[in-house]
């Protein structure tokens, strides 16, 4: 991250130019303006953002937990099973910086119906390959169903210790929820989404939830939401 603190050249350019610093306006894209006075202000400060890496990461393990399938170790756009890794609206193949109605790829969800894993709308299908994609319904249900959910901790993430029949477990982390530009529960919740619209109304989908204590299900959330994803593959 490229860091660089200019303040005080700004003012003394200011100063240079016979203008009299009054303050600061922020403008987001969403048009939202933040004002801030000069005597309120310690430091501007840049940076460059990091870009989310979506590929295959060299670590990734498919881990046989004695179900259909088998499961990544490590959520899409992490490197290690305790990192979060990235959020992703439903159906759409990159992150984003808000998550809502304005700019999700189908605001009025007349696209797709039925199911995406494995189609052009799954961002593991398209990025990962092979035989990786975004978990089904019935995947999702095997998972929620046939092993034992703790909740846990790994190198100080929260999340869920899942263990299958086989013995063998995957973590998943307590990555919380992302709508606007903010994200939300962060380290007490879980949302992970499974390729499936909602059977009743095709602004939703299906996603398997917990909470941190270790309680899950299925639920039905709207598909603007910024939500985890964890590969599975035949």
């Amino acid at each position: 991250m490229k860091v660089i603190k200019v303040l005080s050249f700004l003012l003394l350019s200011l100063v240079a130019m016979g203008v009299q610093a009054q303050g600061v306006s922020v403008f987001s894209k969403d048009g939202s303006r933040v004002d801030y006075l000069d005597s309120q202000i310690d430091s501007l400060v840049f940076f460059e953002k990091t870009p989310v890496q979506l590929d295959v990461p060299e670590t990734v393990e498919s881990v046989d937990l004695g179900l259909s399938v088998k499961w990544a170790n490590c959520n899409m756009g992490a490197q290690q099973p305790q990192e979060i890794g990235a959020h992703f609206a439903w159906g759409e193949l990159e992150t984003k910086d808000i998550y809502d109605w304005s700019t999700y790829f189908d605001p009025d969800c007349k696209e797709i119906s039925g199911s995406i894993s494995g189609t052009g709308y799954d961002v593991v299908s398209k990025v990962w390959g092979g035989n990786w994609h975004i978990p089904t319904l019935a995947d999702m249900q095997e998972l929620c169903d046939k092993c034992t959910w703790t909740w846990s901790e790994l190198e100080g993430q929260t999340g869920c210790l899942v263990t299958g029949p086989s013995g063998a477990s995957i973590f998943l982390p307590a990555a919380g929820t992302k709508q606007g530009q903010s994200l939300y529960l962060s380290g007490s919740y879980g949302s992970y989404l499974s390729g499936q619209i909602d059977s009743t109304n095709d602004f939703y989908e299906r996603s398997l939830v917990f909470f941190s204590n270790a309680q899950h299900w299925m639920e039905t959330n709207l598909r603007d939401y910024g939500q985890s994803i964890r590969p599975v593959c035949n």
